[in-house]
């Protein structure tokens, strides 16, 4: 059974990033948002293509997502809003039991061998 951006939305509350690692996860977020009626303001998805970082808001609003955005996103948590959930929507919607978006981090370097 495949998850819907309807069932994500209702559980979790708050502000949610979806993270579109690829031009397939783009391809069939675009896909799966106009087929559940999500927009763009008045803008059907297809009409307004998505970059990598999208926000889920309330009322089935889409929002792209600018650069004070995009470093909430990078830091993740809380915002001076509240509760906010960073989703990688390609394991979200492949059924994947984590989710959650988890950056990168450096590999810890040996002080001895400098590597």
């Amino acid at each position: 059974m495949k998850r819907t951006l309807d069932q994500l939305r209702s559980a979790r509350k708050g502000r949610i990033y979806l993270y579109l690692r690829d031009g397939d996860a783009i391809r069939q977020f675009t896909a799966d948002a106009e087929a559940e009626g999500y927009r763009f303001g008045t803008v059907r998805p297809s009409e307004s293509p998505a970059d990598d970082l999208i926000a889920l808001g309330e009322g089935r609003q889409l929002s792209h997502v600018g650069a004070v955005g995009r470093m909430a996103f990078q830091c993740g948590g809380s915002g001076a809003k509240g509760t906010f959930h960073r989703i990688d929507y390609a394991r979200y919607r492949r059924g994947d039991k984590m989710y959650d978006f988890v950056p990168l981090r450096p590999l810890p370097v040996d002080p001895e061998t400098k590597k």
